[in-house]
């Protein structure tokens, strides 16, 4: 495929019809938008909503003074601060509900907006529990409401090209997936007392809750959500089977939640007209002492394989099978210990120049622009529903469930 070819190809298979997807606004009247969590991700979602021109943001929630202080700067007038959210719901009546809080809280907070009768963008991962997610994932479709789930590569231009691409079969028949998020760091925050202090415990649970069990999932629903979602999205199918090991090697400081991760999932998949199904196999990995990688995704087929990241994407074609013979050809690279180093063993030989996929937009603040689409347009059919939440939770959930039993764990159903 030649350079044109390959612009051709993107042209006309951009998904949504118009710049990869995301959505145009109508002229309609704004959007009044509260936000519960203040910290950081709540912050960044803030940022984002202060930059739309059709969302409003009319009130912010935390019962954390510092956050909540730093919410209401970053929303500004006519932003109201709540320590409450039942509080601000109640008073405010808003028409979406932007929920950013640690993983334990979602469900109980979005239960209550819906109830109010607002739409909901609920930060990843949905809920805490399997079963938590999977009667939010009915309750939603039982109202009919507007739910998001804030799984944002769904929203990146990247991704929705690489999505195309492979809708439309330029990569082959999808073989096997890789994926990682690497990171060096201990993940935890300050806390602005001494470990001695009385109120030590509460603040320590309150903002290092993404090491604890009670609050947290830990790597896999932190990190491992977005990268097991995009190969759900792109495969159109939950996983069946996970096998995942695991454990807290590194940071020993008092964390609950493991430190590493390793799994592998397995997908059933359709092949050509009249024959079995096969099973793909999608790696993944999650450190937090060495960062080499970062967060990325390779998905590899017949055809071509992508590389993808958040703010890159490479396609290599696949040149096919190459047999030299053993030292026979010209090609072939002897090592100093004198063996044949054949040409199909060498991790660069079937590279070759890519065609690059770049894009200068921001993923969070596109994906609450499709949000907002979807509150003013009525429409339930967000680019993330509950039930793709739900197919998430199950999915990361599983893998933490297979470290701790120490065993493979069949992944069933939907909502």
């Amino acid at each position: 495929m030649h350079r044109r070819e390959f612009i051709q190809h993107s042209v006309t298979y951009s998904l949504g019809g118009i710049a990869l997807g995301i959505p145009s606004f109508s002229s309609a009247p704004k959007v009044r938008v509260v936000v519960v969590g203040c910290g950081g991700r709540g912050s960044d979602l803030i940022r984002s909503l202060s930059t739309i021109e059709r969302a409003e943001v009319v009130g912010v929630c935390d019962d954390y003074a510092p956050h909540l202080a730093r919410g209401i700067s970053l929303a500004g007038v006519p932003a109201k601060g709540f320590t409450s959210y039942q509080k601000m719901l109640n008073q405010l009546k808003p028409e979406a509900v932007v929920i950013a809080t640690p993983l334990f809280l979602h469900y109980d907070m979005a239960l209550t907006a819906i109830e109010q009768g607002s739409a909901v963008f609920c930060e990843k991962t949905m809920c805490h529990t399997i079963e938590q997610a999977k009667d939010l994932a009915k309750t939603v479709q039982e109202k009919g409401v507007v739910f998001q789930v804030g799984l944002q590569r769904r929203a990146n231009a990247i991704y929705r090209q690489a999505k195309a691409m492979i809708d439309t079969h330029m990569l082959g028949q999808i073989t096997a997936i890789k994926a990682q998020w690497h990171r060096n760091g201990d993940w935890r925050r300050p806390v602005p007392v001494s470990s001695t202090h009385k109120d030590w415990k509460s603040l320590e649970n309150r903002l290092n809750w993404r090491l604890y069990w009670p609050y947290s999932q830990g790597l896999m629903t932190e990190l491992g959500s977005h990268q097991i979602d995009v190969a759900n999205w792109f495969l159109g199918e939950t996983p069946k089977r996970v096998i995942a090991s695991g454990g807290t090697d590194f940071w020993r400081d008092g964390r609950e939640v493991f430190d590493n991760v390793f799994g592998i999932y397995e997908y059933k998949l359709s092949s050509k007209q009249g024959e079995d199904p096969y099973f793909l196999r999608l790696t993944y990995s999650s450190l937090q002492n060495n960062a080499y990688e970062g967060a990325s995704e390779l998905i590899m087929g017949t055809k071509g394989s992508l590389f993808l990241s958040q703010k890159k994407g490479l396609f290599f074609q696949e040149q096919g099978a190459i047999d030299p013979g053993w030292g026979s050809q010209p090609d072939a690279d002897i090592i100093t210990s004198g063996k044949t180093l054949k040409i199909e063993n060498d991790p660069w030989a079937h590279r070759g120049k890519p065609f690059e996929i770049d894009a200068s937009g921001d993923d969070t603040r596109d994906e609450l622009i499709a949000f907002l689409d979807n509150v003013q347009r009525k429409d339930p059919q967000t680019i993330c529903t509950a039930e793709e939440g739900y197919r998430n939770t199950l999915s990361v959930i599983s893998a933490n469930r297979s470290i701790k039993e120490n065993q493979a764990i069949n992944i069933h159903g939907s909502a």
